[in-house]
């Protein structure tokens, strides 16, 4: 009975101990029923969580991409981003870029700063909040990318051996410089080209004194910044450097010094040479008034308006040779009451068509006809006073001066406008309460020369700006008014055809004549180049032979 007793005890001994060994080892596993953690990367059934492969980033402007494979896990639960501006050795303790698990492949870093290297490592995160091991870690650079805005206000002026090139400052706070390109055709791309200046120009303008004579250039400059993106070239302009005083270098102008003035009724047509004043010639030679002269571009002929009979109170737009022969009559008003009819011819860059106002519908309107008087078109049609034509370079735009409140050329508020010649696209360059008149275009087609009261006396001076209204600036500076009530004034603007010069006609001493003047584009170096108590204004200066 002893001995069945204590076999019994063994057998239970042995069951507990075989028990509690079953228990003990289900425990070392550390897994609940639900499968969780198990320490070491894999999950509760003992399978590991690979650390995801072929991450790849690539840096752009303020971004990074980053991208891998897809993990083949059935409990994947997404991915951790982790960066750093130090290589990545581990992980543990670190949070990540996101802040939610993600769910797909790839990521755009864009809390970067340009300039930096930054590291970067992809894990792999399970249902169970089980993470796996970095990936590959890979760098990325970000860099500024965004080039500056191309310049504006680009102009070049020519000289003797030289051009002069100017344009306005750009905005960009990481400016580097400014490259300029020069070619002997129109430039329509800078790429692959070399420019001139061997280093960034940090000025805002440059002298090209490598050109010759007689050649035109084209130029265009771009801004750099100082990541090295280059901006789209500027507008274009374009320079014929040439020798100065040259014996073609004439200005025709409208004057009466033979006594009689123009509102009595008589004006001539002179010429005279721009370094030689002492050389002057005249043109037509009547007992009525001719005025408003314009040289033709090839200089054959220069256009004027004029009543060529005793008692005719209209006038007409003719064409006559410099040397003043060849009278030829292109418009024909033939109207019989009033004082009107043509007036300010202007040539188109070709040649092919003048332009001029009429009062032909009852008031101021821009037309333009063939110089053989052929093929008249009208290009405004308004209630208001619109006058003093001129072309542009290029032939796509005619400059001109619009009333606000039906004023004629000596009063009431005058404005620039521009319009396409076949009277489309009107837009307005000047918006000032004051009187902006008799607009002329320069050569490269960057600036319009007007003359204008804007300074808030009655004094009128001469002005450039932009054809799109901006970059005022100031050319010449009239004295004040004098006790007697005379305004000094300075008006009829007309530029040299390099560029480099304005003539115009101005009043000084409180004086009621106007005498011929030039002055460089930017208000240096003015000169007197007639020297009369008469009234002579209107300049036009004889095209580059």
């Amino acid at each position: 009975m002893q001995a069945t007793f204590r076999l019994v005890r063994a057998f239970l001994i042995f069951s507990l101990l075989a028990t509690g060994a079953l228990i003990v080892g289900c425990d070392s596993g550390g897994s609940s029923m639900d499968g969780g953690d198990n320490g070491d990367g894999s999950d509760g059934n003992g399978t590991t969580l690979s650390a995801p492969s072929g991450l790849s980033g690539s840096a752009g402007d303020g971004t990074v991409d980053l991208g891998w494979d897809a993990v083949s896990a059935e409990d994947l639960g997404g991915y951790n981003i982790y960066r750093s501006t130090s290589s990545i050795s581990d992980i543990s303790g670190k949070s990540p870029l996101n802040e939610s698990l993600l769910s797909g492949t790839s990521y755009t870093d864009d809390g970067v700063e340009n300039g930096t290297t930054y590291y970067y490592v992809v894990s792999a995160v399970d249902t169970s909040g089980n993470e796996s091991d970095p990936s590959s870690e890979v760098t990325a650079s970000p860099s500024d990318m965004t080039a500056p805005a191309a310049p504006s206000g680009f102009s070049g002026s020519a000289g003797d051996g030289t051009v002069d090139l100017g344009w306005d400052a750009a905005g960009a706070e990481d400016l580097g410089g400014y490259n300029i390109y020069r070619s002997t055709s129109s430039i329509s791309d800078i790429s692959g080209r070399s420019p001139l200046n061997e280093s960034l120009l940090s000025g805002t303008s440059y002298t090209d004194d490598g050109v010759e004579n007689g050649t035109t250039y084209y130029y265009v400059v771009s801004a750099v910044d100082t990541s090295g993106n280059e901006s789209d070239p500027s507008s274009e302009v374009t320079a014929s450097p040439s020798t100065s005083g040259s014996a073609d270098d004439r200005i025709a102008f409208q004057s009466d010094r033979d006594g009689e003035s123009d509102l009595s009724g008589d004006s001539e047509i002179y010429t005279i040479s721009s370094e030689d004043t002492s050389d002057v010639e005249q043109v037509t030679n009547t007992t009525v008034n001719s005025a408003d002269p314009a040289w033709s571009p090839d200089g054959n002929r220069i256009a004027f308006r004029s009543r060529r009979a005793e008692g005719e109170f209209n006038t007409e737009i003719y064409t006559i040779r410099p040397d003043g022969s060849d009278l030829r009559q292109v418009t024909d008003y033939n109207e019989a009451d009033g004082n009107g009819g043509e007036a300010g011819p202007a040539w188109s860059p070709d040649g092919s068509r003048i332009a001029f106002s009429s009062t032909r519908d009852g008031d101021d309107e821009i037309y333009t006809i063939d110089p053989d008087g052929s093929d008249l078109r009208q290009v405004t049609n308004n209630d208001v006073s619109d006058a003093t034509p001129a072309w542009s370079p290029d032939g796509n735009r005619i400059a001109f001066q619009r009333s606000r409140d039906g004023g004629d050329d000596f009063s009431g508020d005058y404005e620039i406008y521009t319009i396409d010649p076949d009277g489309s696209d009107l837009r307005q360059v000047t918006d000032q309460s004051a009187s902006d008149g008799s607009p002329a275009w320069s050569p490269d087609g960057s600036r319009i020369a007007f003359s204008s009261n804007r300074d808030g006396d009655a004094n009128s001076e001469i002005y450039t700006i932009r054809p799109d209204g901006s970059g005022l600036r100031q050319v010449t500076e009239t004295a004040d008014n004098g006790d007697d009530g005379i305004a000094d004034d300075d008006i009829t603007p007309a530029w040299s055809p390099d560029g480099n010069r304005i003539a115009f006609g101005r009043s000084r001493d409180q004086s009621s004549s106007f005498n011929i003047y030039t002055i460089g584009a930017d208000g240096s170096d003015p000169r007197r180049i007639t020297k009369n108590i008469e009234t002579e204004f209107a300049p036009t200066w004889s095209p580059s032979q």
